[in-house]
């Protein structure tokens, strides 16, 4: 049980929210679907008789033609081109067919090429006989590596870094799966292997340019720099950046950047991190918690440190509200981005602020003020007895509030069912209290939560 504090008002008059304009729901999904088409349509033509002769070589060349286009469509992704909910979805599912159709194809193709001798011998006609091919298992090790470290239960137990310089081996691992493919693929010849060049190129291209062009360019215009450091507890930091012309970078609040403090120890990495306020148009907002090497390095980051800046990403924002009414949920540093957007919600908007204690509370009197200001109601949820430790932990991924359960909710904010939610916290208690918000009647629609994994 968590001890409640509530601060600010719940006034009757609230404006009708409008409906966020958005690409159609089906568009990605058409595109995804018309490219398998262009890659399976020329494989029917020119193997369609040869499947049937050969069932076993034939379902190993289907699935390696399937797992190539999946590795694009992944490269594409990485590239954070399209909404970060989607990617992260598209990700994580596609991930996991890559995985199997790369097996499927290592598999079939080795037991249909085998012809009476033993896998370990026709491994190695395969890798001294034909070009490229050693190339390709290394890459198919390193996409598999990748695949693994993804895995939720061994990436929570892995420092973010080297999550990080692991997964820079995918371009690595695509380059030379890529060779094999182009080369000794008997399918893709034509137009066919006019189509494969095209979508590794744009895969490539897109990449280059969110990752490197377009950063750049948006620090020779800008020239983002630390302007200012603010201790907001012993372990949160709130870091201001400013710039030139500040009110030309279009942000929103709720958005999260890649970050890039050039120091001595930091510059060869990148981190997502929320805007903490809305941008003002002189400086950029963003707080930080000390969890790991990288982020405890930055709680004394010095004032004029160059920042390329990436982004902004994301679509947790209030133009993704479709109902009148808000609920705003925080636990931890959660409250980060939930702070910048309730600048821009309406009166009557609710805000859930799960901590251990007071004093691992941030921004306490701005999040006052704005309540008052913003006709908000904000409840903090604490340990009952205001110590850490005192019951569950804003990172267990076990338990969760009562205030938190569906049936918490509903008592906390009656008409849950018709507001729009805006969740941010740890990934385990985000997981549990959407499961519970579910139970208690919002749909998924309206439940808004952004993941930073790409």
């Amino acid at each position: 049980m968590a001890h409640t504090e509530v601060t600010g008002a719940d006034p009757a008059d609230r404006p009708v929210a409008g409906t966020a304009g958005a690409a159609a729901a089906w568009l990605w999904p058409a595109i995804f679907w018309a490219g398998a088409a262009a890659v399976l349509v020329p494989w029917a033509v020119r193997s369609g008789e040869r499947f049937a002769a050969d069932p076993v070589v034939g379902t190993g060349r289907l699935a390696g033609m399937l797992a190539g286009y999946l590795i694009a469509v992944q490269l594409i992704l990485m590239s954070r081109v399209l909404d970060t909910r989607l990617i992260a979805v598209w990700h994580r599912r596609l991930g996991a067919a890559v995985f199997a159709f790369v097996t499927a194809h290592i598999v079939f193709s080795t037991v249909g090429h085998a012809a009476g001798r033993s896998l370990a011998d026709q491994t190695m006609r395969f890798v001294f006989g034909y070009p490229w091919l050693l190339a390709a298992y290394v890459g198919t090790a390193l996409i598999v590596m990748i695949g693994l470290t993804s895995i939720r239960v061994i990436k929570r137990r892995m420092r973010y870094e080297t999550w990080y310089y692991l997964h820079l081996y995918a371009y690595l691992g695509t380059a030379l799966a890529f060779a094999h493919t182009i080369t000794i693929s008997t399918d893709i010849k034509g137009i066919a292997r006019v189509f494969w060049i095209a979508l590794y190129a744009t895969a490539l291209t897109l990449a280059v340019w969110r990752r490197v062009v377009r950063p750049a360019r948006l620090a020779a215009r800008h020239g983002f720099r630390v302007s200012d450091v603010v201790k907001e507890t012993p372990d949160v930091t709130s870091i201001h950046i400013g710039g030139r012309r500040m009110r030309e970078f279009r942000v929103e609040p709720g958005q999260f950047l890649w970050l890039r403090f050039l120091t001595r120890n930091d510059w060869g990495q990148a981190h997502p991190f929320s805007l903490s306020a809305a941008p003002d148009g002189r400086r950029l907002r963003v707080t930080v918690k000390a969890l790991g090497d990288h982020t405890r390095g930055l709680q004394e980051v010095p004032v004029g440190t160059r920042v390329v800046v990436e982004g902004p990403y994301g679509s947790f924002t209030a133009g993704a509200r479709v109902n009148e009414d808000v609920l705003m949920i925080a636990a931890g540093i959660g409250i980060t981005p939930i702070r910048a957007l309730l600048e821009e919600m309406p009166p009557g908007t609710v805000v859930l602020y799960r901590a251990r204690s007071q004093s691992e509370v941030v921004f306490r009197d701005e999040l006052d003020e704005l309540a008052g200001s913003r006709g908000a109601r904000l409840v903090y949820l604490l340990d009952e007895d205001g110590r850490d430790g005192g019951g569950p932990g804003v990172t267990d991924d076990r338990h969760i509030p009562e205030e938190l359960t569906a049936a918490g909710l509903a008592r906390l904010v009656p008409g849950i069912g018709h507001r729009d939610v805006y969740l941010c916290g740890p990934p385990g208690l985000v997981r549990r209290v959407n499961a519970e918000l579910r139970k208690a009647g919002v749909r998924d629609r309206h439940i808004h939560h952004d993941p930073f994994e790409l």
